[in-house]
This record gives C-alpha cells, structure tokens and sequence, in this order.
C-alpha cells in the first residue's frame, strides 16, 4: 500500500446494482482529492449528456493527507457535470467522512448509473454493499443518518446524505455530511437523487501509513506550535469560524445585503443578529473538522431546533441578503437548508431575487401562491423555502436555479439577478474588491469565491510582501484593476494544489500569508508519501488542473472569453455608503483584468482559451486532441500574439 494512499478505488454501478474494486497507483500528475477526481471526470463525462444521465458519473475521493495528523487534512472533493453551467461541477466538504473513507480503504468512489429503487451504499474494510433504501426516500439527511447508524448498529459509521431537495431534483440541491458539512455547488444533491443513491454510509478501521511517521509527528508538532498557535488569524476563527471574523465591530465590512443590491448593512441590524448574540442565548458547544487545529463549527440551539455549521456564508444567506433580523429564523433557516439539502448560497439567491421581483411588480401573489415577498419577513422565507423544495408554487420555478428562474419569467426580472456562468452569486464586496470579483467570475466551477477569488486583498498586504508571495508589484489597494489577473490566477493554482492534497482552505495563504505556504505543503506531502517534490512542482500540478477543468468546460459548455462577463447589477449600480462608496465594477478596468488573468494563465486573451503551448507545458495534449476532435482546435499562442508559454509557474 503506498504511504499516504490506500491504493484503492471502487466503482459502483447503480444500473447493475454491482461493484469492482481496483488498484490504484499514485498520480504523479493530478495527486488526489479534486485532481484526481476531474482527471477522470474529463475521461468519463459523456458528450451530448447531461449531469443527471444515468451515464454521467460523479466522483468522491479524499487527498493523499487525509487520514493523517497533517492540520485541517479533512476534506472530500466532490466531481461531476455541473447542473447548473453545464460545466465543471465541484463540491467540496469537510468534517469526518473522507478520512473514514480511507480508513474503510478508498482513496476514491466512482458512481455511474441509476438504481432501479432507491439504494445506499455501506462501506467497510470487510465489505461493500448497496441496501435498500426505500424506507429512507423522504427523509431529511440528519434523520437519515440516524437511521442509517441504527439500521448498521454502529453509532460512529459516518454518512453522506441526500435530502428531499436532491430527491426531488432541485438544481442546487447538495450533499450533507456530519450534519453541518455541505458538499454544496453545482446540484450534487439532485445527481445523487437522479442515481436513487439516498447516501453512501462508511466505517472504517484501516490506517493510512506515512513514509517518514516520526519526522512527519515531528514537523506537525512544530507547524502547530510555531505557525497556528500564532496565527491572528487562528486566534480570531478558532471557535467561532468565519463568523467570528465577518462580524467584527463596525459598518465598514462589506456583506451581500438586499439581493446583492448593497453592500453595507446598518449597525442597527447587524447587531440584532452578530455572533455575541448567537453565542450568549444559543451556543450548545463548539467542535472541529478531523485533524483541525481551528475548531471552527459551532452548535447552536433554540427550542428543539439544533444548527450546525453557521458560518459568514450562511449569515450573509439568510440574514444580510434578505434583510433577516431574527437570529432564530437565521438559524432555522439554515438548519432546514441542510435537512432538505440545499445549498445554501443558491437558495438564498433565488429567494431574495423573488424578493425583489416581487417588489417591482414583476411577479405577484398569484404566482408566489399567495405569499407577499418582503424583506426581513423569516416565516414567508420558510414556506418559499419549502416551496422550493417540495416544487410548488413559485418554488417549482426557483428550483431550477436563478438563470432558468429569470428566464422564465423574463419582464425584467433579468436585471435583478446576479449570476456567473449561468450560477447563481451570493457574494460580498464583488464591487469594491477587484481581484475578489474577477476570481469569483473567472472560477472554473461556474461562479463562486472558493477558487481563485484571494480573500488576502482585503489585508492591503505591503508591495515588499506582495512580491515575495506573488511576484506582483502591488495589490494594495483592493479597488484598483492593475496586477489582479496575475494574482487571481496564483491563487487558482493554489487552490488546486490544497484541495489535491485534501486540505481546508481556511488554515491556508487564502486568509493569511503565513499558513499553508506551497513549501509547507510540499514538505508535508513528502514526509507523507516519500514522493520528491517541490513547491513549484505542486503549483505546477495546480496549473495543470486549473487547465483541465477550463477545456471540460470549453468541451461540455462552449465557455470562454465571451461568459467571464460583469454582472450587470454590479455595473449599474454603485455601493451607496461606507468606505467604498460609489464602487462598482467599470467595463474598461473589468476587460484590462481578464487581458492580465488569461495571459498568466498562458491562455489566448482573445478566446479566454488555452494555447497549444500552454497544454503541452502543461502535459494536457491528449486533452488537447479530444477536443480538436470534437471540432474545438485550441489557438497557437503565435496566433493569439503570444511568445511561447508565458504563464506563471
């Protein structure tokens, strides 16, 4: 068994109800986690089908350090046809499912097909089996992973869970794992739901081995001590996640507010449901992911409602952007997103879009099955939530995403909504932060900040410290356009490499300079696996990866240039108060930044496409040639005015 790796996929098909397991050496190329994943991905997907054909697979595995004392090594990469962009479809969780998943003996899971009755799939190191799940079709994830445990009589099997939103295909439907761990964008929920696959349930009992265990022991002891425990960002998150720091003191923090129709929320209303208001009357306690030093979940309770995993995401969701002052319809709101499996991010766009559509007049009671849509109105938001998930009413538009919502209803209601790539944005500060924004839009997973969008712009990092990370002059100043492109596309490749190895992304150079440097993670990656490698040599393997899902795109949904455009919204109307007040994203500087992105990726600036250079430096020609074949040549880099492959690593 090689260190690091169990040596093992399995795959699963649905249709025949039957199952192969296969020896799996180490990619030396694509690593694990998400690499691993959408090296496959791109081999599997069919042309021509969908996310939700029986053909179509969707793909789990957990990276080379999960499953070892490596810090905040916990996360699953989640793969499949986005149901949302036709694209790459992305999803990432944390909590305590990928190590089990290595301790049962997998590095990864491949499903294809689809269940003639509804199924879930256990697996240990003893066995592997699909049970009937007919009895768990309607069930919430929590109470499904209840049942599941007494079904197995095994209290710590742990579970991967689909709600009745994915039973019931709706297009952001997600996977839920440990209650509040959400496998969110893209609509994995509903291709589990496509497949008849209630939940993938395992236990295990196997270790995973390191090449060098004491100086591995050793060197986490010292990154610990060293570089967590100093860190004012640990300080600031631990206990209290992104929550904690989103919800300083303050007008002066950009958040989504009103359908993303502002920036600025007023004191008044943020301190009716800030953190010390969530922590003083409902804290139950606080608890961490496998392996994370940071503890960043808190489990909150009021009544017999239990929320978990309430993070600045999900306050901006159901507070901020519908204008919610009632810290428990916050909370309720949440929880019940994760019991239907629901992403969040999405529901709360859809929602607060209604809002809006709903207060200009575009649609009317008669088609929200008579509920008046206003801001700051929780239990309307709950029967629209419900609603959307049951596909009554108004929801059985929603539920198919904002972009088909609006086009669906169409008189208008398009200038209201905020999207990327056809996905729905619940973002803040995309106005104001301009490097922010562009890796929200540019991201290879249809829209969202979990790629490529560098939280550090906020930090106005020094131009000396802004060299030595990036290579970058200056990127002070978060509204200015110049040396973002450069910098959106370092932070994309170094993504990849975090989620190839299967880290968290909080404990990383994404929130402080200091953290998860390349080097650290190359340093661990070789103490794990005895593989040789240096930090270039990971940012390099990102690079590869950031490709590869751009050509599953261009492949599967024609993207480009042309799709990386301003939200119209974010271009019309300004940030009306606080310090950035009158920013909104310029046309001009918006074009000057994708010029500066595309060309450090090595891309032809006109097409937003690879050149053959960039795929050769990159080892992608065989992907290269399938899609020559399928009539989409990409461009020289003489063409596209270009010298050679000028990306950056």
């Amino acid at each position: 068994m090689p260190h690091g790796h169990t040596g093992k996929m399995l795959w699963v098909d649905l249709t025949a109800g039957r199952w192969r397991i296969e020896a799996q050496d180490p990619d030396p190329n694509f690593f694990g986690g998400r690499g691993l994943n959408q090296r496959r991905l791109f081999e599997l997907q069919p042309e021509g089908k969908d996310g939700l054909d029986p053909q179509s697979p969707i793909l789990l595995s957990a990276g080379p350090l999960v499953g070892t004392l490596v810090p905040g090594a916990c996360r699953l990469a989640v793969d499949f046809r986005n149901l949302v962009t036709g694209g790459v479809g992305s999803a990432n969780l944390g909590g305590h499912f990928a190590a089990e998943m290595k301790f049962a003996g997998f590095d990864q899971i491949v499903i294809q097909g689809r269940s003639p009755r509804p199924v879930y799939l256990l697996v240990t190191p003893e066995t592997v089996v699909l049970r009937d799940a007919a009895g768990l079709w309607g069930v919430d994830t929590w109470e499904t992973e209840n049942r599941i445990k007494r079904l197995e009589n095994d209290p710590r099997i742990k579970t991967l869970s689909i709600g009745p939103a994915g039973e019931n295909g709706v297009r952001f439907a997600c996977l839920i794992g440990d209650r509040g761990r959400a496998a969110g964008y893209g609509g994995c929920g509903a291709v589990f739901g496509a497949k008849r696959l209630k939940a993938i349930a395992v236990r295990g009992g196997l270790p995973v081995t390191a090449a060098h265990p004491e100086a591995l022991l050793d060197e986490v002891v010292r990154f610990n001590r060293e570089v967590i425990e100093k860190s004012d960002f640990v300080k600031v998150h631990r206990g209290g996640g992104t929550l904690a720091a989103y919800l300083l003191p303050g007008e002066n923090r950009p958040h989504a507010v009103g359908n993303m129709s502002g920036e600025f929320w007023d004191n008044a209303s943020i301190g009716k449901v800030d953190r010390a208001v969530f922590d003083r009357r409902y804290l139950v306690r606080r608890h961490a992911c496998f392996a994370c030093p940071v503890y960043c979940s808190s489990v909150y309770r009021v009544g017999d409602l239990v929320c978990e995993g309430l993070q600045a995401n999900s306050w901006r969701a159901f507070a901020s952007n519908l204008g919610i002052t009632d810290p428990e319809m916050v909370m309720r709101l949440h929880a019940l997103a994760n019991r239907y499996g629901l992403d969040g991010d999405h529901a709360s766009a859809v929602m607060a879009w209604a809002v809006e559509c709903f207060q200009h007049g575009i649609i009317d009671r008669e088609e929200t099955g008579g509920l008046e849509l206003r801001w700051n109105d929780g239990p309307t938001m709950l029967r629209l939530l419900e609603q959307i998930v049951a596909g009554t009413g108004l929801g059985a538009v929603l539920a198919k995403g904002l972009d088909a919502a609006a086009a669906e209803v169409g008189r208008g209601s398009r200038r209201l909504a905020v999207t990327a790539h056809g996905n729905a944005l619940m973002e803040a500060a995309m106005r104001s932060h301009k490097a922010w924004a562009l890796g929200i839009v540019t991201s290879s997973k249809g829209g969202g900040h979990l790629r490529g969008a560098p939280a550090v712009e906020a930090r106005r990092i020094s131009p000396e410290l802004s060299r030595a990370c990036f290579g970058i002059d200056d990127i002070q100043d978060p509204t200015a356009y110049e040396n973002k492109g450069k910098l959106v596309a370092w932070y994309e490749n170094y993504k990849g490499v975090v989620d190839m190895m299967g880290l968290c992304y909080l404990p990383s150079m994404w929130m402080e300079l200091g953290l998860f440097t390349p080097d650290q993670i190359a340093r661990f990656h070789h103490l794990v696996t005895g593989a040789d490698g240096d930090a270039a040599t990971l940012m390099h393997a990102g690079a590869r990866l950031q490709t590869l899902e751009h050509l599953f795109n261009i492949l599967h949904a024609g993207f480009g240039r042309k799709d990386a455009r301003v939200p119209e919204k974010l271009a019309r109307i300004p940030v009306d108060r606080g310090p950035f007040a009158g920013q909104r994203l310029d046309a001009e500087g918006w074009e000057q930044m994708l010029d500066d992105y595309y060309i450090a990726r090595g891309y032809d600036p006109a097409s937003g496409w690879p050149t053959r250079e960039r795929m050769k430096a990159l080892g992608l020609e065989e992907a290269g040639r399938r899609l020559a074949a399928a009539g989409l040549p990409m461009p020289s880099a003489e063409a596209a005015g270009m010298m050679g492959d000028v990306a950056c690593p």
